[in-house]
């Protein structure tokens, strides 16, 4: 997941047919991808790309750039050193050569905390492929996008929460988890809870913890893509996998060595389950 290649890599499963898709940029360079979806703003909807050549990702947009973790380098680098530090105390230099290997790992973010949520929620215990099935199917509550933006790939809006609230019967699967998504988006738009950037996390994550149907995955991933950096998954499968792989022993232990970064070992975590190997 270095640089811009990689979080191209982690968008294109997820990507929500109508609603965003990676294509060859317009100048048909060699190399060069693009990312582009449809976005809200307070003067009306728009479309907003992001084109990648060489790792490196340029965009105008402010929601694509934090979605691409621009700017975000030199934090990067120092949460290498910290995971260096820690893969030395704790034995495990197959965590410093994956870092040799790939330094400043991107933290992917998104451009729309509040879809991050449902993409939260409806995410839970199920495959990639699978959420963005269902999450394609709850798209259709969106608003089209003017004929003037629009386009086979990218035509519409992904739902308010408003628009969630209502249209969520269009998701498919076990009735609770309707339910939770119903429930939380319910809060946020009534602004008893707050979702976005650069927000009280730690209140956040409190307040969607105390609705049911909402877990600890759920609330540590969306604090991930809103920029936390010290979210770890202790949990989740794939970090388990990849810390294996990483000769990571004691995984607990290295986290408290990697306290205030804890995201970049998740993500190391992630990249290592999801490269070849064995366990």
């Amino acid at each position: 997941m270095t640089g811009a290649s990689g979080i191209l890599a982690w968008l294109a499963p997820r990507a929500v047919p109508g609603i965003e898709t990676i294509e060859a940029a317009p100048q048909q360079r060699g190399g060069l991808v693009a990312y582009r979806r449809s976005l809200r703003a307070p003067d009306g909807p728009r479309v907003a790309i992001a084109e990648v050549v060489d790792d490196v990702a340029t965009t105008t947009d402010p929601d694509l750039a934090r979605a691409f973790d621009l700017g975000g380098r030199a934090a990067r680098l120092e949460a290498d050193a910290v995971l260096l530090r820690a893969a030395a105390d704790h034995d495990a230099p197959a965590l410093a050569d994956a870092i040799a290997a790939s330094p400043a790992l991107a933290q992917p973010g998104c451009a729309d905390a509040h879809e991050m949520l449902v993409r939260a929620i409806v995410g839970q215990q199920i495959s990639v492929a699978a959420a963005t099935l269902q999450l394609g199917l709850l798209a259709a509550a969106g608003d089209p996008l003017p004929a003037a933006l629009a386009d086979d790939a990218v035509h519409r809006l992904f739902p308010t929460m408003a628009q969630v609230v209502e249209g969520a019967d269009l998701l498919r699967g076990p009735a609770a988890k309707t339910a939770a998504v119903r429930r939380a988006s319910e809060a946020v738009a009534s602004g008893e809870i707050e979702v976005a950037p650069g927000g009280d996390l730690e209140r956040m994550r409190a307040e969607l913890l105390a609705l049911k149907g909402i877990g600890p995955w759920t609330v540590g991933y969306l604090s991930l893509r809103l920029g936390d950096p010290d979210v770890l998954l202790l949990g989740d499968v794939a970090v388990r996998k990849g810390a294996r792989r990483l000769g990571v022993d004691d995984l607990p232990a290295v986290a408290a060595s990697c306290a205030g970064h804890r995201s970049a070992l998740m993500l190391r975590c992630w990249a290592a389950a999801a490269g070849p190997g064995t366990d």
